[in-house]
Protein backbone atom coordinates (compact mmCIF):
# COMPACT_ATOMS: atom_id res chain seq x y z
CA UNK A 1 0.00 0.00 0.00
CA UNK A 2 2.91 2.50 0.89
CA UNK A 3 4.22 2.12 -2.51
CA UNK A 4 0.75 3.04 -4.26
CA UNK A 5 0.21 6.20 -1.39
CA UNK A 6 3.68 7.04 -3.06
CA UNK A 7 3.45 7.40 -6.55
CA UNK A 8 -0.07 8.87 -6.48
CA UNK A 9 1.13 11.18 -3.83
CA UNK A 10 -2.07 10.63 -2.07
CA UNK A 11 -1.59 9.23 1.94
CA UNK A 12 -4.61 9.22 2.67
CA UNK A 13 -6.16 6.40 0.14
CA UNK A 14 -6.79 2.87 2.78
CA UNK A 15 -5.51 4.19 5.88
CA UNK A 16 -6.60 2.38 8.46
CA UNK A 17 -4.83 3.87 11.67
CA UNK A 18 -4.25 8.05 10.07
CA UNK A 19 -1.14 9.41 11.95
CA UNK A 20 -3.39 11.75 14.41
CA UNK A 21 -4.02 8.51 15.83
CA UNK A 22 -0.76 7.45 16.06
CA UNK A 23 0.64 10.83 17.34
CA UNK A 24 -2.09 10.50 20.13
CA UNK A 25 -0.56 6.98 21.13
CA UNK A 26 3.48 7.59 21.12
CA UNK A 27 3.18 8.82 24.82
CA UNK A 28 1.86 5.89 25.96
CA UNK A 29 4.58 3.43 23.56
CA UNK A 30 7.25 5.17 25.08
CA UNK A 31 6.30 4.85 28.41
CA UNK A 32 5.53 1.36 28.11
CA UNK A 33 9.04 0.73 26.15
CA UNK A 34 10.69 2.26 29.08
CA UNK A 35 9.12 0.11 31.62
CA UNK A 36 9.74 -3.28 29.56
CA UNK A 37 13.47 -1.90 29.98
CA UNK A 38 13.65 -1.00 26.26
CA UNK A 39 15.62 1.87 24.63
CA UNK A 40 13.34 4.22 22.99
CA UNK A 41 16.48 6.14 21.60
CA UNK A 42 15.87 5.18 18.02
CA UNK A 43 12.07 5.89 17.88
CA UNK A 44 11.93 9.34 19.74
CA UNK A 45 13.24 10.79 15.83
CA UNK A 46 10.74 9.09 14.27
CA UNK A 47 7.77 10.09 16.80
CA UNK A 48 8.91 13.61 16.46
CA UNK A 49 8.78 13.69 12.62
CA UNK A 50 5.28 12.29 12.78
CA UNK A 51 4.35 14.79 15.13
CA UNK A 52 5.65 17.42 12.77
CA UNK A 53 3.46 15.87 9.43
CA UNK A 54 0.65 16.20 12.08
CA UNK A 55 1.40 19.90 12.48
CA UNK A 56 1.44 20.26 8.96
CA UNK A 57 -2.19 19.19 8.64
CA UNK A 58 -1.33 15.44 7.77
CA UNK A 59 -4.02 13.73 10.85
CA UNK A 60 -5.77 11.99 7.94
CA UNK A 61 -2.56 10.23 6.72
CA UNK A 62 -0.87 6.90 6.90
CA UNK A 63 2.45 7.17 7.80
CA UNK A 64 3.77 7.58 4.70
CA UNK A 65 3.30 11.26 4.57
CA UNK A 66 6.63 10.90 6.74
CA UNK A 67 8.58 10.14 4.03
CA UNK A 68 8.23 13.44 2.75
CA UNK A 69 9.77 15.57 5.80
CA UNK A 70 12.59 13.09 4.53
CA UNK A 71 12.93 14.09 0.78
CA UNK A 72 14.99 17.05 0.27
Amino acid sequence: MWSAQLRSGDYTKGVVSPLAMQVAGTPTFLSTAEQQGVSPELLRPYFDLMRRRLAQGGGEEDLTGVIDLLVR
